[in-house]
Formats: structure tokens, sequence, C-alpha cells
């Protein structure tokens, strides 16, 4: 039977989640393509390419336009980011305007039939 004077349980849950999110964002990461250290903290990871799955701050291809890099979180629809060294570069769309915030083609992408033709114009 429950008694009303008893004292609630309170679950540590909150605090372990705070605690140990608060020691992995001051973890050391480094950037796949300067080598650079930084932490989570100081806001420096733009991008974990989807072939090499390096973290990145800087040397960002961008967002995979093809269908295979395409994934939904929620109701929002996201795309797979690359680094330059991950995409072919035979590609003219990865060649021109690289960057964050940028399209760009991966391998897999390049080679599916379902990616529209224009696309995949090579140089």
């Amino acid at each position: 039977m429950f008694c009303c004077s008893k004292k609630k349980r309170v679950s540590p849950l909150p605090t372990l989640i705070n605690e140990t999110f608060l020691g992995w964002s001051s973890e050391e990461l480094t950037c796949g393509t300067c080598r650079q250290h930084f932490t989570l903290n100081e806001n420096q990871l733009n991008a974990i390419c989807g072939g090499c799955n390096q973290f990145l701050h800087c040397g960002i291809a961008g967002k995979c336009i093809g269908p295979n890099c395409n994934y939904r979180i929620g109701r929002e629809i996201s795309r797979q980011s690359w680094c330059k060294r991950c995409v072919p570069k035979t590609v003219i769309i990865n060649l021109l305007d690289m960057g964050e915030g940028k399209d760009c083609l991966c391998q897999e992408c390049l080679d599916d039939p379902e990616t529209p033709a224009s696309y995949k114009k090579k140089i």
C-alpha cells in the first residue's frame, strides 16, 4: 500500500547524463583534414565525413545530393557530409564550389542510376 509520508525516490539518471555529457564534450577531437585538435566545447566540429568517418572542421566538400546519402531525422531530411579527399575528383560539382553548406556527390551516388544525370557531369 502507498503511504503519503514516504519520500519519493529521485532517479540519478539526469545527473548521470549531465556529468557524462560534460565529460564527453571536453574530450579532444582531431580534424581529419588538418589534424588540428579541438573539443566539442569549442564549437569547431562542422561535419563527420561519410567516407572516412573523420571529424571535420575544415576540408569539407559539402553535403551529398545523391539518393543514398539522404536520411530522415524526425520530420527533417538531412544529407551526409563528405570531406574533399573522399569525393570523386572527376565530377564537376565536386570541383567547383566546395565547402560547408555546399553540394557534392559521393562515389556511391555517382554510380547509382537513380541520381539525376545533371549531377553526374564530368570534366
